[in-house]
């Protein structure tokens, strides 16, 4: 067997190693099940159950309409995580934001939050008064901007148990609606996922 032909073995045997170690990679449809899912983290799908379960309470409860003819203006406060994770639970407050807005039920305040101002920009061109810079006839004016109605909440939990090789993840999200002149909660709603996995004979 000759050198040229040895080396062109070799290089078709190495070419097929790093084609067979390549890693595999696809986009996959968000609104299917065939996502990864995981025993300790909060997976997309996760998102989406506890998204949708409370979009569609709390649009079912009735506690938007109103009578005057205006849409109801709601902020968005704190959800707090209380898992084991860190997570972003923006995912859930944005999922929720853009359905409620889509309704046509609400209209969501972005100047003021539970974290502070989502955009800053309502104070910040306030600011601009006296400054010589700008046409001071079209700068926004104070006591203008329209605070919120109600108040959205919530909490995500996390509870963990294991026996044998079994083991499990109970993840349990509460969200509340607070009416912010009285101070009451007049809705709320809790999702509940659980997902269990058994661990392999060798390995974990």
């Amino acid at each position: 067997m000759n050198h040229k032909l040895i080396s062109s073995l070799s290089l078709l045997v190495s070419l097929s190693l790093l084609t067979g170690c390549a890693t595999q990679t696809r986009r996959i449809d968000t609104s299917s099940n065939e996502g990864l899912v995981t025993i300790e983290d909060i997976n997309f799908k996760d998102w989406q159950i506890a998204a949708d379960k409370g979009i569609n309470s709390l649009l079912e409860s009735g506690v938007l309409n109103r009578n005057d003819g205006r849409k109801t203006i709601l902020m968005i406060s704190t959800i707090t995580n209380s898992t084991n994770e860190h997570i972003n639970t923006r995912v859930l407050t944005d999922k929720i934001r853009s359905a409620l807005l889509q309704s046509g039920k609400v209209f969501t305040t972005t100047a003021i939050g539970g974290n502070g101002a989502d955009d800053n920009a309502s104070r910040q061109v306030r600011e601009l008064a006296n400054d010589p810079m700008f046409n001071q006839s079209r700068v926004k004016q104070q006591g203008t901007v329209i605070p919120p109605d109600m108040s959205l909440s919530g909490e995500i939990v996390q509870q963990t148990a294991s026996t044998g090789r079994i083991r499990e993840s109970y993840f349990f999200f509460h969200l509340a609606l607070t009416d912010l002149t009285t101070g009451l909660a007049v809705w709320e709603n809790n999702v509940e996922i659980a997902k269990q996995a058994k661990r392999p004979v060798f390995g974990w």
